[in-house]
């Protein structure tokens, strides 16, 4: 989050992006390695594998999810991985769009320099 909130308070005071697209293109890097590793070691919904093995331990597994909060501290984390893949989402759309743009422009701009080619061809020719 103490990475977001600059890239989120400059687009919020300006309405645009930050100039440096490395810092958000690591920004979304850095996002989306949070999110596989994040899926890939914690388990916290799953009971551990043991308890299988010796159910006797299950009384105090259940004891201390409770203590420590486990489900609760799963669904605040979820939140937080969502909240930080929505940004990334919002700035590669962000990016994309003014790429569109600058695309879009050099086109048009394309074109009418052709069509005045065009056009000095033509008067050109017949005078």
């Amino acid at each position: 989050f103490d990475v977001i909130e600059p890239f989120a308070r400059e687009l919020a005071e300006h309405g645009r992006t930050p100039r440096r697209r490395k810092g958000v293109l690591q920004l979304i890097g850095n996002a989306l390695l949070v999110q596989q590793r994040v899926a890939g070691r914690v388990a916290i919904a799953e009971k551990p594998d043991v308890l299988w093995e010796k159910p006797e331990l299950d009384r105090l597994y259940s004891r201390l999810e409770d203590e420590y909060e486990l489900k609760e501290r799963l669904d605040t984390l979820e939140r937080k991985l969502t909240a930080v893949s929505e940004t990334a989402n919002a700035l590669t759309d962000i990016i994309d769009t003014q790429r569109s743009l600058r695309l879009e422009i050099a086109v048009v701009v394309l074109i009418v320099i052709e069509v005045a080619i065009g056009c000095f061809q033509i008067l050109s020719g017949t005078h």
